[in-house]
């Protein structure tokens, strides 16, 4: 139910301090695009310590993304969030379905850390395995999502990344589980064949089982990893109130997100989670899976994030 801004507020300022210290045995964040997420009343009630963005490997190049970049850095660090950054494509026309060289990738992240400063923590490049559809920048280059040579490629971007920003969090992959998982970890288990070293830090987008009540795809994915020592977050994760244009609702997605606060429970190695995502889109958008609606209201999931609510997945 719909409630005034006032209300909300007062409400927000009373549930602030009711967050139990056991709710939850993982950080919580959220991943979100826009910059004025942190300077909302709203964002600060949730309590929530670590914030992911998405931006293009070359954004220093393109106008627009920067200056939307350098406002979100900007607001991120007054709310005093620990910073993901989650590199992929670029937005130049010409360039955003082609995958750069590892020297050109080098290079742009070099660029971005000179501009920046090294004090994020790193996402090479996010949700390899997920393909541009013909004429649309969703998705990632052929090259990149596709499992015979994606892997290679991405374990290169990886290496890149550890050597410019050393001493930081890289996550190794960025790599959406999907309603067949199988697809993930085949990727998975290709790109440990070509990656130096043992990674301690793994990505897993897992709306999959979140949105369908299920431990399934999470558990594979941890199991192809196989580091029991490795540290799990899982990037984007949630409940979707609307996906390809089917509406599910925000009772749906409260319940998909119960789910999610139950798997660091279930998986110790879980330690972060990044709710995807903080606003809610308007009604011509085919996704959304925001905690509050385009006019400031809560939602239903917006409660459940707040007080940490558990609940075991079940379809």
């Amino acid at each position: 139910m719909r409630r005034p801004i006032r209300m909300t507020l007062l409400f927000c300022a009373v549930m602030a301090a009711a967050i139990p210290a056991s709710a939850s045995a993982a950080t919580v964040g959220i991943s979100d695009q826009q910059p004025s997420t942190f300077t909302n009343p709203l964002y600060a009630p949730l309590k929530l310590k670590v914030a992911r963005v998405i931006t293009p490997y070359d954004v220093l190049k393109e106008p627009a993304e920067k200056a939307r970049l350098d406002e979100w850095i900007h607001n991120a660090k007054l709310a005093k969030q620990t910073m993901l950054i989650s590199f992929e494509h670029s937005r130049v026309p010409s360039k955003y379905n082609k995958a750069p060289s590892v020297a050109t990738y080098t290079k742009a992240i070099k660029a971005f850390k000179k501009k920046y400063g090294s004090k994020f923590d790193i996402s090479p490049w996010n949700e390899v395995n997920v393909c541009q559809a013909k004429g649309r920048q969703e998705g990632q280059p052929a090259k990149i999502c596709k499992s015979a040579t994606g892997p290679k490629l991405v374990a290169q971007y990886y290496s890149a990344a550890r050597s410019v920003f050393k001493g930081r969090k890289i996550v190794a992959l960025d790599i959406l589980d999907g309603s067949n998982v199988g697809g993930a970890v085949s990727y998975l288990r290709k790109f440990k064949k070509y990656v130096k070293g043992t990674p301690t830090y793994w990505g897993i987008h897992n709306y999959s089982d979140t949105n369908r009540g299920s431990y399934s795809r999470t558990s594979r994915l941890i199991k192809e990893i196989g580091n029991k020592r490795a540290q799990i977050w899982l990037t984007e994760t949630g409940g979707q109130l609307k996906l390809r244009g089917k509406v599910y609702g925000e009772a749906k997605a409260a319940k998909a997100l119960k789910c999610m606060f139950s798997m660091p429970r279930r998986y110790k190695q879980i330690k972060r989670l990044y709710i995807y995502q903080f606003n809610g889109a308007d009604a011509s958008n085919d996704f959304d899976a925001g905690l509050i609606n385009p006019d400031n209201t809560l939602r239903e999931g917006y409660t459940v994030v707040q007080k940490r609510t558990s609940a075991t997945c079940r379809p």
